[in-house]
């Protein structure tokens, strides 16, 4: 049977999410191919800043507050009319998450709507669950499973596998197959199955729609410095911002835009205030997706220098750098994770040693004075993007993927 006469159920933490963009990308994409695919968000979006392309999916997309009405009938039908199977997939939650008392409780806590969204599945006649994410998405799509029979798979990103996930290893055995978006994190997956299962996870990178690039017109500000992402510790904005006061104390002139929100906002706003660097950095706030690819325009480059944070939370490949190559921006990140996948020393871009300010300050310099590298960097860049990042390519392989693993 091919794959357009299925029913797919997207399960989502959050859709839309501001940050997610390479899930909304996933969507339109699969909706071009024709994939019938409904969505379900376990919580309802409450981002200022929802991107174009996002708002004709919301209406279209399932929603629940964790308890209604609605969510208590559903979940009285299945204790009612399968109480066995409620009492083992109870006790199953449990067992499998008794290590870690978060993913306990949030793993109860998410039955309900589950099993809700389970009778919505069933009647819609859905026949596979796709979750994005390895943590609380895939539980849900784990209970949905096994309350209805039907297959799952899910995509694991970064910190989802990386972080404490007691079902991990479960889950990814259970799983029909598992994408997921960095050769890095491929090899960790494979690690944790027998080897007569190694072809059950897929690298499926993210990818750009080019169709749908705003135009590439050039239009460089002195020296700007361009950085966006969460405001949070794997992003490494701290190592940026003492890169940038050791460009000043070296008589450089240039601003430095960071655009994103997050937990450490006002931890930055001090460094930036103790550095005395008002005049040269800037934190912005969220913006548009129109703005960004503005400022890929107007900046000498890009830099994000990426950490694996204290408690092992790291990015995978992140979407911005694919989107500066794209708009033939030149990178400069680190060797965390799956970067180098994409920004490849000295050939596509530069990366540094992780929480290293001084090499950090020096590739910029080196940027800065030496447009002729910055040039190459930009065209093979671009080259590497086309060939592994686009879109529709990869999107295509997704659907392949689920052709061939996905069974009634």
């Amino acid at each position: 049977m091919k794959i357009n006469n299925k029913k797919i159920a997207y399960i989502l933490s959050q859709f839309p999410e501001t940050h997610e963009t390479f899930i909304l990308r996933e969507i339109i994409e699969l909706k071009k191919n024709q994939i019938n695919v409904q969505l379900f968000s376990l919580k309802k979006c409450k981002d200022k800043v929802v991107h174009p392309q996002a708002q004709e999916f919301i209406t279209q997309t399932h929603y629940s507050a964790l308890l209604s009405i609605n969510v208590i009938k559903a979940l009285l039908y299945f204790i009612w009319n399968r109480p066995l199977e409620c009492l083992s997939l109870f006790t199953y939650l449990i067992k499998s998450n008794i290590t870690s008392f978060e993913f306990l409780i949030k793993s109860i806590a998410i039955i309900p709507i589950s099993l809700y969204y389970a009778k919505l599945i069933r009647d819609l006649e859905i026949t596979h669950l796709h979750a994005h994410w390895a943590t609380i998405p895939t539980t849900s799509a784990v209970i949905i499973s096994k309350i209805l029979g039907i297959s799952f798979s899910f995509t694991a990103h970064a910190w989802d596998i990386f972080l404490p996930n007691p079902m991990l290893k479960e889950k990814v055995q259970h799983a029909e197959f598992v994408a997921t978006c960095t050769g890095y994190n491929k090899k960790y997956l494979d690690s944790l199955l027998d080897y007569k299962e190694n072809d059950k996870i897929i690298l499926n990178y993210h990818g750009i729609d080019f169709d749908t690039l705003p135009e590439i017109n050039k239009n460089i500000e002195d020296n700007l410095i361009f950085s966006i992402g969460r405001l949070c510790e794997q992003k490494g904005f701290p190592y940026l911002l003492d890169a940038c006061d050791i460009l000043r104390d070296q008589g450089y002139q240039f601003k430095c835009i960071i655009i994103g929100e997050g937990p450490d906002r006002k931890a930055l706003t001090l460094q930036i205030e103790q550095l005395e660097l008002q005049e040269y950095v800037v934190l912005s706030g969220m913006k548009p997706q129109s703005y960004i690819f503005d400022m890929f325009n107007k900046a000498r480059m890009f830099v994000l220098p990426c950490v694996i944070s204290k408690n092992g939370d790291r990015d995978g490949i992140p979407n911005v750098m694919i989107e500066a190559l794209a708009m033939r921006t030149p990178v400069i990140s680190t060797t965390v994770s799956g970067v180098p996948e994409i920004i490849q020393n000295n050939i596509t871009g530069i990366t540094v040693e992780p929480r290293n300010s001084l090499q950090l300050a020096d590739a910029i310099i080196g940027l800065l004075n030496d447009p002729d590298a910055a040039k190459t960097f930009v065209k093979n860049g671009r080259e590497l993007v086309e060939e592994k990042f686009d879109i529709k390519k990869n999107v295509r392989e997704l659907v392949s993927i689920l052709i061939n693993r996905n069974h009634e």
